[in-house]
This record gives structure tokens, C-alpha cells and sequence, in this order.
């Protein structure tokens, strides 16, 4: 939530392998977490577009009303 992220880096965080889907999933429920792409070169040297994740501040905001119920529903 503190800056875009590249999906390898979604991968990390989340312990995923498929940072993509765990986007989709997020969307489903209602966030807008946009995919900006940036180009870039890969590790063979080739042109290529990653895709930069972003959440806007409606999705921040989304986010900790499901932490802040998390936690309250954790609590009892």
C-alpha cells in the first residue's frame, strides 16, 4: 500500500506466485488497482513492458476499512 509495485515484487510481499491473479481477486472485491506499464528490458536483453501495480487512494481507504473489520471480528 506505500507505492507501486512491480508484479515480482507483488509476488514477494504476498508469498504468491501469480501476483496477476491476486490483482483480479482484488478487483473482484471492488478495487480499481490500476497496471500501469512501464517499458523495460529483461534478463535475455529484450524490449519489454512490466506491468507497475498501483492502488489510489479509494482502494487505500478500502483496505483498512477490511483490516480495521479484520481485526475488530479477531478481537471477539
Amino acid at each position: 500500500m506505500t507505492r507501486p509495485r512491480k508484479r515480482e515484487e507483488i509476488d514477494h510481499i504476498a508469498g504468491a506466485s501469480n501476483g496477476p491473479d491476486l490483482v483480479a481477486e482484488l478487483r473482484r472485491r471492488g478495487l480499481r488497482a490500476t497496471c500501469h506499464r512501464t517499458p523495460g528490458i529483461d534478463r535475455d536483453g529484450n524490449p519489454v513492458r512490466f506491468g507497475v501495480y498501483a492502488l489510489d487512494d479509494a482502494d487505500r481507504r478500502a483496505i483498512n476499512a477490511w483490516l480495521r473489520l479484520r481485526d475488530r471480528k479477531a478481537d471477539k
